[in-house]
Parts: structure tokens; C-alpha cells; sequence
């Protein structure tokens, strides 16, 4: 359980990622893709392949089958609102990453 100071803390941290202009284009982007359904599902896809492309061992990055999963999700992030969707989740999730590892920082942990 968070102390109140704490608890207080973390609320201003999120009001202000949430003004961020990351988080602006994210919201506003993942606002487009859930709109149009062929996008939406198109977005899906794209996870899915990433999912299945990070389970591959490190030593058959190069085979045939991580090959082909990967020009699958490149052909799908062709698609202009798919790419601007994921575009603008990488950068958010870019500085939520950054935020966390400035608190570990600062909060002196080894990890």
C-alpha cells in the first residue's frame, strides 16, 4: 500500500504523461485505428506477429519461419494507419520506459 505522499506522487506523475504530446498521439491515433474495423484488426495482426516473432529462440532469428513473420508484419505496417498507430505506441511506451528507469535511478536499485 502507497503512502498518501507517495499515492500523490504517482497521480501528478500520470496527469502529466497523460498532457504529453506522446500520450496526445497515441490516444488520438489508437482513437482512428479502433474506429475502422479493417485497421483495428489489421493492428491485431501486427501484435500477434510480434508476439510470435519475440517467442522465437535468439538462435533461429535468421530461419525461414522468423523470416516470413517478419514480412508479413512489414507488409502489414505498410498500411499508413497501422504504421501511424504503431509509430505513435513506440514512442509512448519509449518515454513510459524512460520515466520508469529515471525512478529506478534515482531511487538508487539494482536491477
Amino acid at each position: 500500500m502507497l503512502s498518501e505522499k507517495l499515492s500523490k506522487a504517482v497521480e501528478e506523475v500520470t496527469v502529466q504523461l497523460r498532457q504529453s504530446q506522446e500520450f496526445t498521439d497515441y490516444r488520438e491515433q489508437k482513437k482512428a485505428a479502433n474506429s475502422d474495423r479493417e485497421t483495428a484488426a489489421l493492428i491485431e495482426r501486427a501484435r500477434d506477429l510480434q508476439n510470435r516473432l519475440m517467442d522465437i529462440p535468439e538462435d533461429e532469428r535468421n530461419s525461414d519461419y522468423a523470416e516470413s513473420l517478419q514480412d508479413e508484419y512489414e507488409e502489414i505496417t505498410e498500411n499508413t494507419a497501422v504504421y501511424e498507430y504503431a509509430r505513435a505506441e513506440a514512442i509512448y511506451m519509449t518515454m513510459l520506459q524512460e520515466v520508469l528507469g529515471s525512478i529506478i535511478e534515482k531511487a538508487d536499485i539494482d536491477i
